[in-house]
């Protein structure tokens, strides 16, 4: 699978926002909660046309105190379902034994740089963003619903997403499972920010689209492995199926997904 910081998934035009992210999580946060950091290397097929498919290794940091928590690297569904989301800040402004309700902020690393793929000549240049939003989660005996509804605040797409999933967590001794499935429903205004073309970007042959609001089902499973004390295994896998909206775009090359990743952290 060749290497492709720059495709579908915007590593390379993710890396400012990164660099914020970890800024934001050190002051004051040191010395109280949870703490991890690690490795993943993640991969999958890139639907745009002329781009190869992906493999990125990512760095780890996570934290999760009483209220306030943070991830950055982990892509948990995001390799699948479309949503791209991996790593953002969240407070829980309702936490409670089988509900909580957080107020979050999620990084959008998708993105598209024309300037090295010959078959995306005269398209403009797609940045990533950063939403925010709210995230349920209602969790009983019959597993875990869970509903997110973000909307970008960096004047990007200025679009929506709204993503409800089911998910039935097990364990079996050192063993942790995540299995889960849900769809994600994307805006006209996000659809057509990164999949869209503008009449002024056909001069290299792509003819114009406008993409609607469109929904991607996904299904996917995580995994977790406590090696020792400190030291846990994680891994994911799955497959997703982009909507009519985003699919008929003539700069995507298919509707499937297809993604994994695996990788270890170190909690401290």
């Amino acid at each position: 699978m060749p290497i492709n910081l720059s495709g579908f998934h915007g590593s390379k035009l993710a890396a400012p926002w990164i660099i914020v992210f970890g800024f934001t999580l050190l002051p004051g946060f040191v010395a109280a909660g949870e703490w991890s950091v690690g490795l993943n290397l993640g991969g999958g097929r890139n639907p745009i046309i002329g781009e190869d498919n992906y493999l990125a290794a990512m760095p780890v940091i996570a934290y999760r105190g009483e209220r306030f928590h943070a991830n950055l690297g982990n892509p948990g569904l995001s390799f699948f379902n479309g949503t791209t989301n991996f790593g953002g800040l969240g407070y829980s402004l309702v936490k409670q034994d089988n509900f909580k309700l957080d107020l979050v902020g999620r990084i959008r690393a998708m993105g598209i740089d024309p300037d090295d793929n010959d078959e995306l000549e005269g398209l403009d240049e797609r940045k990533p963003g950063f939403d925010v939003g709210i995230d349920l989660l209602w969790g009983s005996d019959l597993g875990e619903l869970n509903g997110q509804l973000l909307t970008d605040v960096s004047n990007r797409s200025k679009g929506q997403e709204l993503i409800v999933s089911y998910a039935y967590p097990l364990k079996q001794g050192d063993w942790s499972f995540r299995p889960e499935f849900g769809v994600s429903w994307q805006s006209s205004k996000l659809s057509d920010y990164y999949f869209g073309v503008d009449d002024d970007e056909t001069g290299g042959g792509l003819e114009s689209y406008e993409a609607k609001s469109t929904m991607t089902p996904f299904l996917g499973i995580q995994a977790e492995y406590a090696w020792s004390k400190r030291i846990r295994l994680i891994g994911g896998a799955g497959i997703g199926r982009l909507g009519d909206g985003i699919s008929d775009s003539p700069i995507v090359d298919g509707r499937n997904l297809a993604g994994a990743f695996i990788g270890a952290v170190y909690g401290f």
